[in-house]
């Protein structure tokens, strides 16, 4: 049960890794270790049912790179995070930036102490896609801004072994 709760945790934070494009932590300190200790294939085996319903379907290779945070990802990898993303609508199909109050929620419910970074990581970055018509390259975009400055700001950020 309780191994079942920390692989719910990870499926949160692996949501958010998709809306925000970046690995956050719901963990608390008891938690980290084993958080940080998935492997590339638990969490890619987590978040495979979700390239279901996605067009183009990922490859396990395009599932791969998106948990990664590849920064040269592929084209279907962006698209991938794309689907993700527009399943928890926090960017809706035809949108060129995430949806602000559904990623500070997200953010915000993870990340209570951080909430003044977070709003303006956010507002940065929605500007990173501006220029792109491609959505999948947006929600790219978007997402490996986020990743930085969430870094750079102190989020803890663990890392998937491969």
């Amino acid at each position: 049960m309780m191994k079942q709760q920390k692989q719910q945790t990870w499926l949160s934070t692996l949501l958010l890794l998709a809306c925000a494009g970046a690995w956050l932590s719901l963990v608390h300190a008891e938690e980290e270790e084993e958080a940080a200790s998935m492997t590339l294939n638990e969490v890619v085996e987590l978040v495979e049912p979700f390239g279901q319903g996605c067009d183009p379907k990922p490859e396990r290779g395009d599932i791969e790179e998106m948990v990664l945070n590849k920064e040269d990802a592929s084209h279907e990898s962006k698209c991938f995070r794309r689907c993700m993303l527009q399943q928890f609508e926090v960017m809706p199909e035809g949108k060129t930036e995430f949806n602000e109050w559904k990623t500070l929620d997200m953010m915000n419910m993870m990340f209570s102490d951080k909430q003044s970074d977070s709003k303006l990581i956010v507002n940065k970055c929605n500007r990173a896609g501006s220029g792109q018509s491609d959505e999948c390259e947006v929600a790219h975009s978007i997402s490996m801004c986020m990743l930085s400055e969430m870094r750079d700001a102190g989020y803890k950020i663990p890392d998937v072994k491969e």
